[in-house]
């Protein structure tokens, strides 16, 4: 709106200066009717006041209608900015939620295969083990056997070897083969 810096009433002071100067000769006491030469009487002055003053009311009504919508407008922004702010506090906070249980996972996954890999390595060894022990149990028994064989064939051979020297031996010789014996 253009206004001067009398405000909205540069029109009212226009028509004031016009009333008291008059235009043509018939101004203020010029001693012609107003309304016959075409001046403002009055209730034209009033009716322009009234009107002024009806159009700055009008004016200041749409300016705080135009200022309520912008607070408005402000306040429906500021709250939306705060649902997303608040929105994308509360997505971030689940993602992490979601990496934090999925690293938790991993890592007890990672920890369950190095339990079973070390589980299928002491059981390995374990096998390895019992069967090393085993086999020295059964080359113990057989290396027991083959040195019980090995006495008694020594034993044998020796007792044959004793015989042989000997000659012919009889536990308990009768009577005759005694003297048999003694008289040689």
């Amino acid at each position: 709106m253009g206004e001067s810096s009398f405000g909205g009433e540069w029109i009212f002071a226009f028509l004031i200066i016009a009333v008291i100067f008059g235009w043509g000769g018939a101004g203020f006491g010029g001693g012609a009717n107003a309304a016959a030469v075409g001046y403002a009487t009055m209730a034209d002055v009033n009716a322009a006041v009234n009107n002024q003053s009806t159009q700055q009311a009008l004016a200041a009504i749409q300016l705080s209608s135009a200022n309520n919508n912008y607070e408005t407008a402000q306040l429906i922004n500021a709250q939306s900015l705060a649902m997303s702010n608040q929105n994308n506090t509360n997505l971030i906070n689940a993602i992490q939620g979601f990496n934090t249980t999925n690293q938790t996972i991993a890592n007890g996954f990672a920890s369950v295969n190095q339990n079973i890999a070390d589980l299928g390595y002491k059981m390995d060894q374990c096998c390895c083990s019992i069967k090393t022990m085993m086999l020295e149990r059964e080359l113990q028994a057989t290396t027991n056997a083959l040195q019980n064989q090995q006495n008694i064939a020594v034993n044998q051979a020796q007792s044959e070897f004793l015989l042989n020297t000997m000659g012919k031996w009889v536990a308990n010789p009768s009577s005759a083969t005694a003297a048999y014996t003694a008289a040689k």
